[in-house]
């Protein structure tokens, strides 16, 4: 084995741990009513807030703006995710996760959680989504609904396939703040978190 390949193995090996480890981590979300507990920032509270598309309102300050597919497959989704989504706790889900970037900065992580996607699912089209950002499609959707926002702020060390992804400066031991909804189409849930990183927000 070579030392790239070694290397290669090792840093596989830790975010496997990172991602075993966040899977079970318990994490707190707050509503709306308690968004200073977030953050007293006006600024991060008023991105956290966005009511419309986000990918809009982003493409408005950077009409570049680039989406990075970080993972795109079945696997468990966080605790709180499936506590959320109402899932038994080893039950599978499709899970995307995206970096929104700014000419090479990150701007937002996007994680996208869909249970039981197969052909009869509403959102089954979702996975041929390829580099095209999710809420060019959202918001097209005629009949869709949307649960009322909630909040957190966490280390971005939390979130999986993130930190690798990151360079040193965005991810030095800050926090991300992140905002999670429910979108429904044919009683079929999808669940949206965007987190706000610094690259963005600071």
């Amino acid at each position: 084995m070579t030392p790239l390949e070694r290397l290669s193995k090792i840093k596989a090996l830790i975010q496997e741990k990172q991602n075993a480890n966040s899977t079970m981590q318990p994490q707190f979300w707050k509503p709306s009513g308690l968004l200073r507990r977030i953050s007293p920032s006006r600024k991060i509270q008023s991105w956290l807030t966005t009511p419309t598309s986000l990918t809009a309102k982003l493409r408005v300050l950077c009409p570049d703006l680039q989406v990075v597919i970080l993972s795109e497959e079945f696997e468990i989704p966080l605790l709180n995710e499936s506590q959320k989504l109402g899932l038994n706790r080893n039950e599978e889900a499709w899970i995307r996760c995206v970096l929104l970037k700014c000419h090479g900065k990150s701007w937002v992580y996007a994680r996208t959680v869909i249970p039981k996607l197969d052909e009869h699912n509403p959102w089954h089209h979702l996975q041929k989504l390829g580099n095209k950002p999710l809420g060019e499609v959202l918001f097209d959707l005629p009949s869709i609904q949307r649960s009322p926002f909630e909040f957190s702020k966490n280390a971005l060390s939390f979130w999986p396939y993130l930190i690798e992804n990151l360079d040193v400066n965005e991810a030095a031991n800050l926090p991300g703040f992140a905002r999670r909804s429910v979108f429904k189409q044919q009683n079929a849930p999808l669940l949206l978190t965007e987190v706000f990183l610094p690259g963005l927000v600071d």
